[in-house]
């Protein structure tokens, strides 16, 4: 487990294709990808890493698992009130023979556009009047969100009553989306790196690009707000996290509305103008972090789908159809996270929600995270949290078909509780 294959002929492919620049902080959920990646396709992780970046592998699937993250319904709610409540009313008073264009990138799974989709509708704003569109670089984050189902953890800040009134529950873990909302949003495939983003078919008029920038070295910075710059019309509005405020310089200018923060291009007529950026101190992390939607956005051929004409009103829904999960201890674990990237009971607490709300992969990169720490002595945690940490770890893969992969951790958790229960129910079957 301690062999690592992220070296900096990886490094150098991972930050020129997706644009992420890779720390000790943050290599490894990209050696848990390096190995699920090959365990998937029978190759050694060492002939995956030659054929992926010699272009003899396909690396679609690749990128998918480096940059596949979770995110949540009405995470910025803030800035999407102030959006949907009052931007876009406004801009359609001034210029109603327009239609105006709102862009999520990167959109993860969806919950932003349909977060801000929901909120048009509850508002009455019209679906011809705004085009919504997301765009990401995972093929298979856009499949997940055009199928329009979520976990319960994607709905933790949704409150009980608009759950119950969009949400219909599949099962006891998954929920579905009424499909009209699903229908309104338009979803492509592009990296906003290096493919040509007039194919969006912007301008627009805003843009949300949450925690993006973050992972980016200042070089690539600035290429990616170059892009966003074009894709932005000479009014519009950029929206990102608070993380970011100190990141969006060159050819933008900062402007408060609503109590939130937002940035227009150079040159636009402000009111209520701010003054420079507040420094935003760079959070230290070791992989983007599960509830964000950070990731540099996917290339390929784009298949525009029609504007949704779907029937206006919400789905039919029981009263328990939907009751959000408490959010507490997730939030209470990012908080630690926050301030003590490695903390290993926050950690390991975070991997134990995510796995219980059905976000496997995200919790094994949470473990593989406290795992490489541990393996490199960067910290230390008690005996029993540590043998905790590899059943789940085996667990987890073992439940995703890479039994080969679980082995190892299966190995040294029997070296360390050879009476351990998870072994004993493998040894029946079972696992």
């Amino acid at each position: 487990m301690s062999t690592t294959y992220v070296d900096a002929a990886v490094c150098d492919w991972v930050r020129s294709t997706t644009g992420i620049s890779i720390t000790r902080d943050n290599a490894a959920p990209v050696e848990l990808a390096i190995r699920l990646e090959a365990e998937r396709r029978r190759l050694s992780p060492a002939e995956l890493v030659a054929g992926v970046l010699s272009g003899r592998l396909p690396a679609q699937s690749f990128i998918d698992a480096i940059t596949t993250n979770e995110s949540y319904f009405f995470r910025a709610q803030k800035q999407m009130e102030v959006a949907v409540g009052e931007l876009l009313p406004e801009r359609l008073r001034k210029q109603p023979e327009r239609d105006q264009r709102l862009l999520s990138i990167p959109c993860a799974r969806g919950e932003e556009p349909y977060s801000m989709a929901i909120l048009l509708r509850e508002r009455g704003i019209a679906d011809p009047s705004v085009r919504l569109m997301g765009a990401d670089i995972s093929q298979r984050c856009l499949a997940d969100a055009r199928r329009g189902e979520f976990g319960a953890l994607a709905l933790r800040r949704t409150d009980a009553v608009r759950a119950k009134r969009w949400f219909r529950a599949v099962d006891a873990r998954r929920y579905r989306l009424d499909p009209t909302i699903v229908a309104r949003v338009q979803f492509h495939r592009i990296n906003l790196l290096t493919d040509d983003v007039v194919a969006l078919g912007g301008p627009f008029d805003i843009l949300f690009c949450q925690n993006l920038l973050i992972y980016f070295d200042p070089a690539t910075i600035a290429r990616a707000l170059a892009a966003l710059r074009r894709l932005l019309r000479p009014d519009g509005w950029l929206f990102v996290d608070h993380t970011e405020w100190n990141l969006p310089r060159a050819g933008f200018q900062m402007q408060e509305r609503g109590g939130c923060v937002g940035f227009r291009p150079s040159g636009t007529p402000l009111t209520d103008a701010m003054g420079p950026p507040p420094v935003s101190r760079r959070r230290a992390v070791p992989k983007p972090p599960p509830a964000l939607p950070a990731r540099p956005l996917t290339s390929t051929a784009l298949r525009p789908e029609p504007p949704s004409r779907a029937a206006t009103g919400p789905a039919r829904v029981t009263d328990d159809a939907f009751e959000p999960p408490p959010p507490t201890a997730l939030d209470a674990f990012d908080a630690a996270l926050a301030q003590a990237p490695l903390d290993s009971a926050a950690l390991l607490g975070k991997a134990r929600v995510l796995a219980d709300g059905g976000e496997e992969l995200e919790a094994l990169e949470c473990l593989e995270t406290l795992l490489e720490a541990l393996d490199e002595g960067a910290i230390q945690m008690p005996l029993d949290d540590r043998i905790e940490a590899l059943a789940l770890f085996g667990l987890l893969l073992n439940r995703k078909g890479l039994g080969g992969l679980a082995q190892g951790y299966f190995d040294e958790l029997a070296r360390l509780a050879p009476g351990h229960a998870v072994l004993r129910l493998r040894g029946a079957g079972h696992v």
